[in-house]
Parts: structure tokens; C-alpha cells; sequence
């Protein structure tokens, strides 16, 4: 299953990756260089999500119609360019204009670079190669914010866009080489496209992996000042803390197609229901460390198991109802994940300061809940529709 290909893809992923939390550990470090607020700096992270979220089926769905290999790799440039920008950038609207183009480019290069899936590996490994693109991503949360915070304390923080610079250069010319040249069938225009978003089972998966991303989102936003002030861990060991939720979060996007193999989005109810039931946990242990920490690790085990049922399922509904909407389907996990981002950070931003910290937990475990609602009915839906799928086969070989 591994070979260059699927390993060019999944680096892929790990620069996008990186380029999207790089940011957060380097926060206070260009606020002061860009002599700016800690505040305005902090929209180079909520505008990039915003634009990100909205950003990927549009632009999906456009450059869908041009030829996939010369797409990919005009992004891909476009990417590397993006990132010089942000390494040279001289002010704050330079350094915000950059990011908001980079979350552009990146939502349709994580979209488009889905579609290669079934062209890198035999089919039965599609699920695996899904998942492992997206642990490129879980790859670049563990090591890009402590990377980042590494790189300050010896030199400055336009040194760690500088690296994402090198390695994009170095993928781009990689995949002029090694990334397949089929093109994808004939894409319908953008209005046709989008007609995939109006289809029930749609809104229905689209609606659970804003909800379970909101629910991670609200706690993991301020997973600091819990491990910090009410689970009592020592400062020196806060990366560390955070290299080990990575890691469990990075187990969660490996189990995620074996959750695919065992029923998919039939089951993935019950992934919700564990997500609410340790959120709403974790508001009664997080001032235990023992337990808190269980606790914590078990939401980062669950986090990202949604991840290839649900990116399978849009894929599925998108070639058999809707021929001519594959890359739109590809841009929908993506772009639905960042917008249960904000809305979690939001949300869990508007708990803390009308109920205190304790509270992100309740307010997560109300999020998964409503996913666990949505995801039943869908499953509901899903077996009978195969239901009805059997009986019409049997009636024919009855006749």
C-alpha cells in the first residue's frame, strides 16, 4: 500500500497540515515582530478556518472541470508562493492577506489530492490511503505547534515558514514526477455541482461532523488552561501533554477504516454517543489528574474516527446519484471539520465566560448528543435503503 505515491500524498497533507497550525505556536512571537495585538493575531487562525470551510467545495467544484494533474500542481505552486509571502511579509495585512489566500488554496489542494486515492493503491486499500492522508494532517498538529515553539526560542518565526517553503518545494517536484496524470471524469458546472449539497443524506453527514467537530473543539480549544489550572500540570510538560493527545488523536485516524470495515457511517452513532458521554466526563474530572487525563485521552482516541465512513459515504452518494460531483465530495469533510472548529471555539469561548471552564464539557457533550441524533436517523435511513436494495434483488431472481 505504501508507496510513492501514497507517501507523496500523505506528505502532502502534513505541509498543509503544518502550514494551518504552524501559527498557533507562534502567535505572540509575530504579534510582536508585525507589532500588532495578541487578538488581531489571533484572526490569522479563525480567518484561515472561515475561508478554509467555505473556501473548499467552491473552489472544488470550479476547478473541477480543468484537467486534475495541471490543477494539483498549479496549486501546489500557488501554495509554495503563498507561504514566501507569509515568510517575507512586512506588515499585518500583508501577513493576514497571505493566510486568507493560503486557506483558499489549501481547502482545494486537500480536496483535489482525495480524488487520487483510488489511483495510488488497489482499491481495497482506497480507505486505508483516505485515512492515512488525513493522519498527514494528525501528523502536523502533534509536531506543528511544538516545532514551531521550538523554532522561536532560537530563531525567528519566519524560520518555520521558511522550512514549509523547502519542503513544498521539494513535494512539487515530486509530484511533477510521481503523481498520476488521469484526469477525472467530466465534471458537471459549478451550479450543477452543488446540487450534491441538497441531497438529505448529505446535509444529514455534512450536519454530524460539524456537530462532533464542535464538540471536540469546544474542550480541545482550551485543553492549556485545563491541563494547566485545573488539572494542575506543570508548564515544562505542557508540549509533551500535547504530543500525547497528538498521538492519540493520530490513533483515531488510523482506526477510522476499520471503523469503515465494520459498518461505517450504520454505526457511527455510536461513536457520537461515546464522544458526548466522555465530554459531559470530563466536566466532573478534569481536577483529577489521573482521571482527567484518561478522560481527555479517550476524546482524542474518538476525535477523528468520523473520518473515512463519512469522507466513503460522500464519495459513494457522489458517483452513484450524483456523476460529475467526485471532487466536490472530496472537499466536504474538510471544510464541514473547520467549520465545527469555529463554531466549537466559539461555542466553547461564549461557555467559559458565562459558566466558567468546567463547563466546555457540557457544552461539547450537547454537540455530540445532537451528532448522535443525526447519525442514528442516517444509519436508520442507510439500512433501509439496503434493505429495500436486497428484496429488489430477490424479486429478480425470483422472476
Amino acid at each position: 500500500m505504501f508507496n510513492i505515491r501514497v507517501i507523496m500524498l500523505i506528505m502532502l497533507s502534513f505541509v498543509l497540515g503544518t502550514c494551518e497550525y504552524v501559527v498557533i505556536g507562534i502567535l505572540p512571537n509575530i504579534a510582536e515582530d508585525l507589532n500588532v495585538s495578541i487578538t488581531q493575531t489571533g484572526l490569522l487562525i479563525s480567518a484561515f478556518a472561515i475561508v478554509y470551510s467555505v473556501g473548499a467545495p467552491l473552489i472544488t467544484a470550479y476547478l473541477s472541470r480543468f484537467p486534475r494533474y495541471r490543477t494539483v500542481l498549479s496549486l501546489m505552486f500557488l501554495f509554495t508562493l503563498g507561504n514566501v509571502a507569509c515568510m517575507l511579509a512586512p506588515n499585518y495585512p500583508v501577513m493576514l492577506a497571505s493566510r486568507i489566500f493560503l486557506a483558499a488554496v489549501s481547502s482545494a489542494l486537500i480536496s483535489m489530492s482525495m480524488t487520487f486515492a483510488p489511483d495510488v493503491a488497489p482499491r481495497k486499500y482506497t480507505s486505508s490511503v483516505i485515512s492515512w492522508i488525513f493522519a498527514g494532517f494528525n501528523i502536523a498538529s502533534v509536531f506543528g505547534v511544538p516545532f514551531s515553539m521550538f523554532i522561536v526560542q532560537f530563531a525567528s518565526w519566519r524560520v518555520a515558514f521558511a522550512f514549509i517553503v523547502v519542503v513544498s518545494v521539494l513535494l512539487l517536484l515530486l509530484m511533477v514526477k510521481f503523481l498520476p496524470t488521469k484526469n477525472l471524469p467530466p465534471t458537471n458546472n459549478i451550479m450543477e455541482q452543488l446540487v450534491l449539497l441538497k441531497d438529505r443524506r448529505i446535509i444529514m453527514a455534512v450536519s454530524t461532523m460539524i456537530l462532533s467537530g464542535s464538540s471536540a473543539y469546544c474542550f480541545y480549544t482550551y485543553l492549556s488552561p485545563i491541563l494547566l489550572d485545573k488539572m494542575g500540570l506543570s508548564a515544562n510538560l505542557l508540549t509533551l501533554a500535547f504530543v500525547i493527545f497528538g498521538v492519540a488523536a493520530m490513533i483515531s485516524n488510523l482506526l477510522s477504516p476499520m471503523l469503515n470495515y465494520w459498518g461505517g457511517m450504520r454505526i457511527l452513532w455510536m461513536i457520537f454517543a461515546g464522544q458526548a458521554i466522555f465530554s459531559i466526563l470530563l466536566t466532573f474530572t478534569m481536577e483529577s489528574f489521573i482521571l482527567g487525563s484518561v478522560v481527555i485521552c479517550c476524546l482524542g482516541v474518538l476525535m477523528y474516527l468520523l473520518n473515512t465512513p463519512t469522507q466513503m459515504y460522500y464519495l459513494q452518494v457522489s458517483k452513484k446519484f450524483y456523476p460529475g460531483t467526485l471532487a466536490l465530495a472530496g472537499s466536504l469533510t474538510s471544510s464541514s471539520y473547520n467549520v465545527g472548529i469555529a463554531v466549537g471555539s466559539f461555542a466553547g469561548s461564549l461557555s467559559v465566560d458565562l459558566a466558567g471552564l468546567n463547563s466546555v464539557g457540557i457544552t461539547g457533550g450537547v454537540f455530540a448528543i445532537l451528532a448522535t441524533i443525526i447519525s442514528y436517523l442516517l444509519a436508520s435511513r442507510i439500512k433501509r435503503e439496503y434493505k429495500e436494495v436486497i428484496a429488489r434483488a430477490m424479486r429478480m431472481l425470483k422472476k
